[in-house]
């Protein structure tokens, strides 16, 4: 071995590696726990086994270069620490920087959930997404894991080697982009099949294509409900058609009523004055009752189209009524109980006032303490229902 000159030595101490420096290597010995490399051809290194990036599964070529990062050193015997893994590495952190600063969407897969958030590797890179960056509805954490997801880097710093992700902020940025294409193609007319997002008390939330629609609740149906959530669910797919578009909000609005015709518009040539229909209670007022006799359409029923002394029918029930008055301009009709319904329901009232009679009288000829004097009361009172009609067969032997 030669000694080297002042000048080469002065040459290789200034040409010293450095930390988080990029060198060429080759290897010279296989060891258990990693390999004695050449730096250089000036120095001497080793890499611990799991750093080394092997090929197909086979040891590098102890005669080709390859490259390697310095990652400490050197020790007291001159050796420098070196990692292919920390070169390969490094070059993701710079393209993650890179992404970072252009606010690119990167796509991730999900190793597992932890806890506060979900684990990811970028090309071995460890990187973290916390809970309140994820948007994942209807998911367990337990799903998560190899799940794809879009994300943007919130926080990066190559020192600290810590890298968090926003997922919820990356949705949102694609939602705003496919927003903007949505608003510049859909077209006031347009008939189209919308995904439910949203219930509220004023109308249901549409999924447009990365664009939010509303269709207002007195648009939903002609039909009466109490809240739009009683006729639509969500996830539920509806047709609808678009009225109005004002593109510099980003406001689609879509009315699925539109489509279903105007219930009216054929009402003259489907019924006329005394066309018998059945119909159900949706509704009362002081003047009388609201019968659907088809969604989008009512009538009223006159207080003084009930028989006097029968009982209101009640509101969800079904009843038979009769056409009495139609008025197309105005969207009124006026209907009475058909004769057989006021019967059924005159019958009804009949058996609960005997029922409710009888059970009176029992009650009075049982009791200890009914005086001579309310006895005759109670007699006249039981003869004015028999003489009304309103029981088939009480005799004043019953009294006694």
């Amino acid at each position: 071995m030669t000694a080297l000159t002042y000048d080469e030595l002065k040459n290789k101490c200034q040409n010293k590696p450095e930390k988080d420096s990029q060198v060429s290597c080759k290897v010279l010995a296989k060891f258990k726990d990693g390999y004695l490399i050449d730096i250089n051809d000036e120095w001497e290194g080793f890499i611990p086994k799991n750093h080394m990036l092997l090929t197909n599964d086979t040891e590098q070529d102890p005669y080709m270069p390859f490259s390697a990062l310095i990652i400490s050193g050197p020790d007291k015997s001159g050796r420098y620490m070196v990692s292919p893994k920390a070169l390969k590495e490094k070059a993701v952190w710079q393209e993650l920087l890179k992404l970072y600063e252009d606010n690119s969407l990167i796509k991730v897969k999900i190793a597992k959930a932890i806890k506060g958030g979900a684990e990811v590797y970028i090309d071995s890179v460890r990187a973290f997404i916390p809970g309140r960056y994820l948007r994942l509805p209807g998911l367990s954490p337990e799903s998560w894991t190899n799940r794809e997801v879009d994300v943007l880097i919130e926080e990066i710093n190559y020192d600290e080697k810590k890298i968090i992700l926003n997922q919820r902020k990356a949705w949102d940025l694609q939602r705003q982009r496919e927003a903007s294409i949505t608003i510049q193609k859909v077209q006031e007319g347009d008939i189209l099949d919308v995904p439910v997002l949203r219930v509220a008390d004023f109308g249901v939330f549409v999924d447009l294509g990365g664009l939010d629609g509303l269709i207002p609740a007195s648009e939903l149906s002609w039909g009466r409900f109490n809240h739009p959530r009683d006729i639509v669910k969500v996830g539920q797919t509806l047709k609808a058609r678009v009225f109005r578009i004002e593109k510099e909000n980003q406001r689609v609005a879509l009315s699925v009523k539109q489509l279903l015709g105007d219930p009216w518009e054929d009402i003259d040539r489907e019924w006329n004055i005394g066309s018998i229909l059945n119909g159900k209670v949706i509704g009362e007022a002081n003047f009388g009752l609201f019968i659907e006799l088809k969604p989008g359409v009512e009538a009223l029923l006159h207080n003084t189209e009930i028989p006097e002394g029968m009982q209101k029918p009640k509101i969800g029930s079904e009843v038979k009524v009769k056409i009495l008055k139609i008025d197309i301009d105005q969207r009124k009709i006026g209907v009475t109980l058909n004769k057989e319904e006021s019967l059924d329901v005159s019958k009804d009232a009949s058996v609960a006032v005997k029922e409710e009679s009888t059970c009176h009288i029992g009650s009075a000829t049982q009791s200890e303490n009914v005086t001579n004097e309310e006895t005759p009361n109670l007699v006249a009172e039981t003869d004015e229902v028999i003489n009304n009609g309103n029981m088939d067969s009480v005799s004043h032997s019953e009294l006694n």
